[in-house]
């Protein structure tokens, strides 16, 4: 029969061999996770067009509730500024070939509703309904800075020209996304101007309050090539769909509501700092 001091001694091995089993596990997983060689980050430009949609607005203290329907919108697109780019995303691949991976995008894109443009306007509006002129006195619609989408997406590569371990490669790409819809609106209605206040630290993002605005979630599929040119660097060109779901933009005394479809053509440079994209 062994005393307890004795069966205190036999255990504490084998206690001790489960502790630096489980620690050197835990830093494992650790060193995986955060091996910089699994990471990649990409700076871009995009080009959007956006199909014609409904915009509701309502302003219950003026009495108004009402829907300006087939508004056609464009982007505020116009040349690359440096240092300012539309497109970022960082990710990390999730296998050992570099075929699957994870990342967090950001898509600064603009709305504008095009002036001039004639739109059917129904419901209760103390401005006028039926057939009417957009003008920027009537109806000025804007998401300048901007209609914002951050996302989580899975990455899939596939190679067409080349592998991935060569020095120059060609792969097709394929993304799936999700997230939430952040805009900064502007708007002119029945010639009364909403315009967001002064950005501060205390009150930049919110879904009520804010500089920022969380109105919404984004969804998405994107479609295109990746050119490695020279490692680690890479150059990416997609067509990028992306479906919003946005309410509570707020307007004059109110608030608007929006389902919109927009197209991005998205061009990146990227680098991978394993030295493997």
């Amino acid at each position: 029969m062994f005393s307890n001091a004795q069966a205190q001694n036999v255990s504490t091995p084998v206690d001790s061999v489960t502790m630096s089993s489980e620690k050197e596990s835990g830093s494992s997983v650790s060193e995986k996770l955060f091996n910089s060689d699994d990471w990649f980050f990409s700076w871009g430009y995009n080009k959007t067009h956006y199909s014609n949609s409904n915009i509701n607005v309502s302003q219950p203290n003026l009495g108004n509730n009402f829907t300006v329907n087939g508004v056609q919108g464009h982007d505020e697109f116009t040349h690359l500024v440096c240092c300012s780019p539309d497109n970022l995303r960082l990710g990390r691949y999730l296998d050992d070939s570099k075929k699957l991976a994870l990342d967090v995008s950001l898509d600064h894109t603009k709305f504008t509703s095009t002036i001039g443009q004639v739109a059917l306007v129904t419901g209760k509006n103390s401005g006028g309904v039926g057939n009417q002129v957009l003008t920027s006195d009537y109806f000025s619609y804007m998401l300048h800075n901007g209609l914002n989408h951050i996302m989580v997406n899975l990455d899939y590569r596939k190679p067409l020209l080349g592998t991935m371990d060569e020095t120059s490669n060609l792969s097709f790409i394929g993304k799936v996304g999700a997230g939430i819809a952040i805009v900064h609106p502007y708007s002119v209605i029945d010639g009364n101007e909403y315009a967001m206040g002064k950005k501060t630290l205390t009150d930049a993002l919110g879904f009520n309050s804010g500089w920022w605005r969380i109105v919404g979630t984004s969804t998405s599929f994107e479609l295109g090539m990746r050119y490695v040119f020279l490692k680690p660097f890479y150059v990416e060109w997609t067509n990028k769909q992306i479906f919003t779901n946005m309410s509570n933009v707020p307007v004059f005394q109110g608030s608007a509501s929006q389902n919109l479809r927009s197209n991005e053509i998205i061009f990146s440079v990227g680098y991978a700092f394993g030295g493997k994209p």
